[in-house]
């Protein structure tokens, strides 16, 4: 599932962060560059993504708990 269009981050690579840096969201949008380009996909608004970045937490928080 695409996260970020303009940087082609993945919901796995949101999974990935977040289990190295807990759910510190300005830390996992960091170091996947999430939201770099238009930001849009910030917000949940934005057309071009999957799923954008604040459900992409919530989703990756879940899926680690039950991990």
């Amino acid at each position: 599932m695409k996260v970020c269009a303009c940087q082609n981050i993945t919901f796995d690579e949101i999974v990935e962060a977040m289990k190295e840096l807990g759910n510190d969201a300005e830390a996992i949008r960091k170091r996947t560059d999430t939201g770099r380009g238009c930001g849009e996909c910030l917000e949940s608004g934005c057309e071009d993504v999957d799923l954008p970045f604040p459900d992409a937490l919530k989703a990756a928080e879940a899926v680690l708990k039950q991990r």
